[in-house]
């Protein structure tokens, strides 16, 4: 018998559980905390795993982000990926073409409902509003209720209603929000003389039992709080799609990249 064999025979049972116990346990911890993560409630966020446009607007099974108005094949096609230098930035961002006539959306389901606290992140890059309308770039997070359309196509599926507008000097926008059953000339400024064709960071603050949110800008402004949007008296209790539109009635060009959630 040699010497290790002589020396693992003579521990006790107990010490030479401890051993056994001490030499598997870091692969069976390793083991149940992979199979007990916590899916992302984004994919693709940075939009650099996608390699065409064609691609950023096809709904695939599961999770992604695809066009998800469906308003004719032109209007789909407004919604393109772009590799070009925007502003800075060269990586792989998601741009939606405006169109006075068209809506084109840009949309990804999360990965479970939610309905207590999380925040949402995203850049965007804003490089014109047509003024016959004077608001587009809209960020919305709601869900999809009426099974036609989309997620967030329509009033009652919207529990944070974000867009700009031109701002008072050429080349500056605001940042509005509507709020409760307000109509657009009762509309929130959240943030005014904000540069176009320039990134920001947008940060989503969201209590869905409160029927609350509040939203910074990174670097230029403090938290801003709001009341989340009302169709007919009620708000949505639970939200599962965030989306990204320019409409026939507020259309603009814009980029986004980005885009995360965190509880």
């Amino acid at each position: 018998m040699s010497m290790a064999m002589k020396s693992l025979h003579s521990l006790t049972p107990g010490i030479l559980a401890c051993l056994v116990f001490s030499m598997l346990a870091p692969t069976t911890l390793a083991q149940t905390s992979t199979t007990s993560a916590t899916p992302e409630l984004i994919v693709n966020g940075d939009f650099e795993a996608i390699s065409s446009g064609k691609y950023l607007r096809r709904d695939d099974k599961g999770q992604d982000w695809y066009e998800s108005r469906k308003d004719t094949e032109e209007g789909r096609g407004l919604l393109k990926l772009s590799t070009k230098n925007i502003g800075g930035n060269k990586t792989h961002k998601a741009m939606i073409k405006a169109h006075p006539e068209l809506n084109t959306y840009l949309s990804q389901r999360f990965a479970e409902p939610l309905t207590g606290s999380f925040t949402v992140q995203y850049d965007i890059f804003v490089r014109e509003i047509l003024p016959d309308d004077n608001r587009s770039a809209f960020f919305f997070l709601g869900g999809i209720k009426d099974k036609k359309n989309g997620p967030n196509s329509t009033a009652s599926e919207r529990f944070v209603f974000l867009g700009f507008e031109n701002g008072a000097a050429p080349g500056t926008m605001n940042l509005f929000a509507r709020e409760g059953e307000t109509k657009w000339d009762g509309k929130t400024i959240a943030a005014e003389g904000l540069e176009l064709e320039k990134w920001y960071t947008i940060m989503v603050e969201v209590d869905v039992w409160a029927a609350v949110y509040r939203v910074m800008i990174e670097g230029v402004t403090d938290w801003f709080e709001l009341e989340s949007f009302y169709y007919r008296g009620r708000t949505p209790d639970k939200v599962t799609h965030l989306s990204f539109a320019s409409w026939n009635d507020g259309a603009g060009t814009f980029y986004v990249d980005n885009v995360s959630t965190t509880r």
